[in-house]
């Protein structure tokens, strides 16, 4: 591999994880005015624009697939399209976006605990103390107070939580299949799946168009760099680089997200919020950290 795609590579996996941690704000700002299932609507479909258009200046001929994998890319669409962000978008209702990206941080480390529970992976003891760092930073997050236990946890915290479940459970059945197709053309049909499914939520209570500017630059970002373009450039990447190398680039997501956030919506972090989102920083390097 040369220099230059090497450099490509890293740069494609930053933009597309800061992507994704701003998308917490803009969430948290379209809203404001659009409802969770019109949200995830006018997303995904911005994402099918971006990917078609991605297909068809790639020259992706060859579109067809087979009943079966046309039956999985539609749970795929249906898990990491449709709920995914219709209950983040709920969640961000209450939640805050800083807050939520920390959580979904998490992510990995979920993974690992599925791996370990259905693929019988090894769980080692420096996993196991990344695993518990996490957790308590989690707990510190959610908490407050002087009590470690967290209290007044809203519906939104919740809900974010159980996305980060989800998106883990998403990666780990999408894994293997996504990694040996066509990535640009699963991509696709996925969020075209994702986006038929979103209609059975979005057209039965209306599609709401009269939004205030803020809150259509907020989805435009959310369509085009986040569900399409960050896409595009994270599977570029993970094509140049090994997937624990680029792994590790998702650790962007909620740094970009606590600074969004504390810009555009003026939200504070508190030092109990510092010391926890320290302690699952330090566990998710603990959980990805390779042997010597």
């Amino acid at each position: 591999m040369s220099m230059s795609q090497r450099n490509r590579a890293f740069i494609e996996a930053t933009l597309a994880t800061m992507f994704w941690g701003a998308s917490f704000v803009a969430m948290k700002i379209a809203v404001r005015e659009a409802t969770p299932s019109t949200m995830v609507w006018i997303r995904s479909l911005m994402g099918v624009g971006v990917l078609f258009i991605s297909l068809m200046v790639g020259k992706h001929h060859n579109l067809s697939r087979s009943f079966k994998e046309l039956v999985y890319m539609a749970l795929l669409g249906l898990m990491g399209v449709t709920f995914h962000n219709w209950i983040q978008a709920e969640g961000l209702k209450t939640a805050q976006a800083a807050t939520s990206a920390w959580i979904v941080s998490t992510t990995p480390i979920i993974i690992a605990l599925l791996g370990w529970a259905f693929l019988k992976e090894e769980v080692t003891k420096k996993k196991l103390i990344g695993i518990l760092s996490a957790a308590l930073g989690v707990l510190m997050v959610l908490g407050k107070g002087s009590s470690l236990l967290p209290q007044g946890i809203t519906k939104g915290d919740l809900l974010i939580s159980l996305s980060a479940v989800n998106w883990a459970a998403f990666t780990v059945i999408s894994r293997k299949f996504l990694g040996d197709k066509d990535q640009t053309v699963s991509l696709f049909y996925v969020m075209l799946f994702g986006w038929a499914f979103s209609n059975a939520f979005a057209l039965p209570s209306g599609i709401y168009f009269a939004m205030s500017w803020q809150a259509w630059i907020s989805l435009a970002f959310l369509g085009i760099f986040c569900s399409g373009i960050a896409y595009i450039f994270w599977y570029d990447a993970l094509h140049a680089l090994p997937a624990s190398q680029v792994g590790v680039f998702m650790y962007l997501n909620p740094l970009t997200a606590t600074a969004t956030a504390i810009a555009f919506l003026g939200e504070t972090l508190s030092p109990r919020d510092i010391v926890g989102a320290s302690l699952v920083a330090l566990g998710l390097w603990l959980v990805n950290k390779k042997k010597p």
